[in-house]
């Protein structure tokens, strides 16, 4: 049995992996925020050093791209400085890490996907910390696989899709961007290619690096946000008819976007045979349990 510990279990992915691994049999030590100060090398150490995982998942991270521009001591400290000491740690036990970083660390200039390969630009100081990370976590963790996702979203926590459902039943007509471009990515389908990835390196393939993983078809926020009230509109209580198109110079945010962060996934299906899905699916049964949530 394959034993993983799963740290920010209290994020999406994090809770989406933990039910994915015991699905197919793994056992798992799940750790929220709680449970393990990242920024605490000594914590880290212990849980290691306690639960004796095969194998280090983390999900952890501030998430909050806005208010990072203005919480920056913060941020770095979750997306970078707890990263290096995580990376340090499974280094020192010779623990693998797999990590999840974000299409941010990309400027959105290219207006193609982006391979593990293109340069990394970061233009807002969220991207710039991923981004940090991730080189925290290659300086110091050899057997590592960094995963890189865009758009995530489930029915859990503060997200796109949770944000734009409460505004679709609260108000007639929203607005979303129509000039930015992604893909979508459930959540859950993270979490599968996560424990897939375990599956297989745990056969002692030698295939350490840098991954993309997205939903399959790109779309714009004005795009996600029309799925969104469509598959509202199958309840009752939907108040919105239409999705206004604005530009992102006139949609009011701190922090910076990128125009075009689509990743390309070709690397994770020629190596792990894991290929994209479609998020559509996913967004109708996220949208289906965070109503069912709400009725409660």
């Amino acid at each position: 049995m394959i034993k993983l510990l799963v740290i920010g279990t209290q994020c999406q992915v994090g809770a989406a992996v933990c039910k994915q691994a015991a699905a197919v049999g793994m056992e798992v030590v799940a750790c929220t925020s709680t449970d393990l100060d990242l920024c605490s090398r000594l914590q880290i150490d212990k849980i290691l050093g306690l639960n004796q995982p095969q194998y280090v998942i983390n999900t952890a991270g501030y998430a909050y791209i806005d208010r990072a521009e203005c919480e920056a001591d913060l941020c770095y400290a979750l997306n970078r400085d707890a990263t290096a000491n995580l990376a340090q740690a499974c280094a020192n036990h010779n623990v693998p890490l797999l990590h999840v970083s974000s299409d941010y660390v990309f400027d959105g200039q290219l207006n193609q996907p982006y391979t593990e390969t293109h340069v990394t630009n970061p233009i807002n100081l969220f991207g710039r910390s991923k981004l940090q990370g991730e080189a925290k976590v290659n300086e110091y963790c050899p057997q590592h696989l960094i995963l890189r996702v865009g758009w995530l979203f489930s029915a859990q926590g503060n997200n796109f899709v949770s944000r734009t459902l409460a505004q679709v039943q609260q108000q007639d007509q929203i607005k979303a961007v129509c000039d930015q471009f992604g893909c979508p990515t459930p959540a859950v389908d993270v979490a599968r290619v996560l424990v897939a990835m375990v599956q297989q390196v745990d056969c002692n393939i030698e295939v350490w690096g840098t991954y993309h993983y997205c939903g399959a078809e790109v779309t714009t926020w004005q795009g996600f946000a029309e799925a969104i009230l469509a598959a509202a509109k199958r309840h009752p209580d939907t108040r919105a008819t239409a999705i206004e198109a604005v530009s992102s110079s006139n949609f009011p945010a701190q922090a910076l976007r990128p125009q075009y962060s689509v990743l390309d996934c070709k690397k994770i299906q020629s190596v792990f045979g894991i290929c994209q899905k479609p998020w559509r699916a996913g967004l109708v049964q996220a949208i289906n349990c965070l109503l069912e949530t709400r009725k409660k």
